[in-house]
């Protein structure tokens, strides 16, 4: 499995909406979400202390985040700050405030 069909296996299992943005952007974002979000995972739930109920919010926040540049832009960061770059984030880049629209 190529690690776009990862990318997009892992988005649909876990109810990740489509990402806005050209294609190539959210083909790559695709990609980064997927890489970063899992990262985190293992350094805050596997790793870390954090508890599958407080990791289910932080996947919440996630799910609200739809714009393709700001997961580029979020490439390089460090997984365990995931829960600050999500407050961080703009409201721009949170263009519904339902995750489940």
């Amino acid at each position: 499995m190529t690690e776009q069909a990862e990318a997009e296996a892992w988005s649909e299992q876990y109810r990740m909406p489509p990402l806005d943005g050209t294609d190539r952007a959210v083909a790559w974002a695709t990609r980064c979400r997927h890489q970063l979000v899992s990262a985190a995972y293992t350094a805050l739930v596997v790793e870390g202390t954090t508890s599958e109920t407080e990791w289910e919010a932080i996947e919440d926040a996630v799910r609200l985040l739809t714009r393709a540049g700001w997961w580029l832009d979020q490439r390089d960061a460090d997984p365990a700050d995931l829960p600050e770059l999500l407050d961080a984030a703009s409201t721009s880049d949170r263009p519904t405030e339902n995750p489940h629209y």
